[in-house]
C-alpha cells in the first residue's frame, strides 16, 4: 500500500496502540462499546517493554493504523497479537506487517513459530497459512471459580520475596525446567517483567530441594488479566516421571495466589495435544469457555505432547 511504512513500535505509540487494540478485538468479538475490551487489562504496553525488539507499528500517511507484538520465549517465538485499526480493515495492511514481524522471526532463529487464532475466522487462518503456520490440536481457555478459603502450599513461594541470589538461582532453575520441556524454551523475560511492572508474581515450587515447577501469573491493572481475574500465563513443571503430581500441587498455588489477590476467577489454559495436562485441569475444576487453534511454523507437535504439563496463553 503506497504511504505504508513499518518501523518499530515506541512509547509514544502506547496510547493509540492500546485504542487500535482494543477497538479491533471488541469489533470482533462484538461488544456494543470495543473499547471496554479487556477491562483495566491490557497487553500492548507490557509486551512492548518485555520484547522492544519485537514490537511493529505501521503508519499510513502519519498515522498509527496497525500494531504487533512478537513474544520471545527463548527458542520459541510467539506472534501476535496482530490489530489493524477498524477502519483500514481490507486493505491489505495485516500482510505487510506479516512480511515484517515473520522477516524478524526468522532472523531471531526462533525453532519453534506459534499463534492462537480463532477457528471460527478462515479468514485469519488463510492469512497465516500463507505465511507457513499450519493448524493443529485445538488451545482451551479455560477458568475456573477460585475458593478464597483455599491456602498456599508450603513448598510454593513467589519469586518476589526471594533476595537477589534467590532470584538468580530461581531464573536458572526455571529455564532449566523449560529445557525439559522444549530445547531451548527460556521464560526468563515474563518472569522479569511481571516483577518489574508489578503485573502479579511467579510461583515457584520447590520439592525435597529441587526447583520442579513454576507459574507466571497475571493479575491486576494494567496486566493481561486486569483486576477482576488472575490469569496463569505460562507454567510448567519438569518433564518427568513426577510431573502429572507436580502439576496439580502447581495448580493449587495458582488457586490460592488468586484467592490472596482477592480474585475469584482464575484463567489457564492449555492445548489439547497436552492431552495429561487438559485432563489434570478438568479434574481440578476448570472449564472451557473459549476455545482457539494453535498453529505452528514450522509444522510439528513442538511442545503440544502428552508428555507436556504446561499451561501457556498465546493470545
Amino acid at each position: 500500500m503506497s504511504g505504508l511504512v513499518i518501523r518499530p513500535l515506541t512509547e509514544n505509540d502506547l496510547v493509540a496502540a492500546d485504542r487500535i487494540n482494543r477497538v479491533a478485538f471488541g469489533t470482533f468479538f462484538g461488544l456494543p462499546n470495543p473499547l471496554e475490551f479487556r477491562g483495566d487489562g491490557e497487553v500492548v504496553q507490557g509486551r512492548l517493554r518485555r520484547n522492544p525488539d519485537g514490537a511493529f507499528a505501521a503508519d499510513l500517511d502519519g498515522e498509527l493504523v496497525a500494531c504487533g507484538f512478537v513474544m520471545d520465549w527463548g527458542s520459541v517465538g510467539i506472534f501476535g497479537p496482530l490489530t489493524v485499526d477498524v477502519n483500514h480493515w481490507g486493505k491489505g495492511i495485516a500482510r505487510q506487517m506479516l512480511d515484517a514481524m515473520t522477516a524478524y522471526m526468522d532472523a531471531r532463529g526462533f525453532t519453534l513459530h506459534g499463534l492462537f487464532t480463532h477457528p471460527q475466522s478462515a479468514t485469519h487462518i488463510r492469512l497465516y497459512e500463507a505465511y507457513g503456520f499450519r493448524m493443529q490440536r485445538v488451545t482451551a481457555v479455560m477458568d475456573k471459580q477460585v475458593d478464597p478459603a483455599c491456602s498456599m502450599p508450603a513448598d510454593t513461594v513467589g519469586f518476589s520475596s526471594l533476595n537477589d541470589s534467590g532470584r538468580e538461582t530461581a531464573l536458572k532453575q526455571c529455564a532449566a525446567i523449560t529445557e525439559t520441556v522444549y530445547a531451548g524454551m527460556d521464560l526468563t523475560s515474563e518472569i522479569l517483567s511481571i516483577d518489574e511492572n508489578g503485573f502479579g508474581d511467579t510461583l515457584l515450587l520447590q520439592i525435597d530441594g529441587d526447583w520442579v515447577g513454576f507459574a507466571c501469573c497475571h493479575q491486576g491493572t494494567g496486566s493481561e488479566a486486569g483486576s477482576s481475574q488472575t490469569l496463569v500465563k505460562f507454567a510448567a513443571v519438569a518433564s518427568d516421571a513426577s510431573a502429572g503430581r507436580h502439576f496439580g500441587r502447581l495448580l493449587e498455588g495458582c488457586e490460592s495466589f488468586a484467592a490472596q489477590r482477592g480474585t475469584g476467577r482464575l484463567v489457564a489454559g492449555t492445548n489439547s495435544g497436552r492431552g495429561g495436562c487438559y485432563e489434570m485441569l478438568l479434574k481440578a475444576g476448570f472449564r472451557t469457555w473459549m476455545n482457539g487453534i494453535a498453529m505452528i511454523k514450522p509444522d510439528h507437535d513442538g511442545y503440544n505432547t502428552s508428555a507436556a504439563y504446561v499451561i501457556d496463553d498465546w493470545r
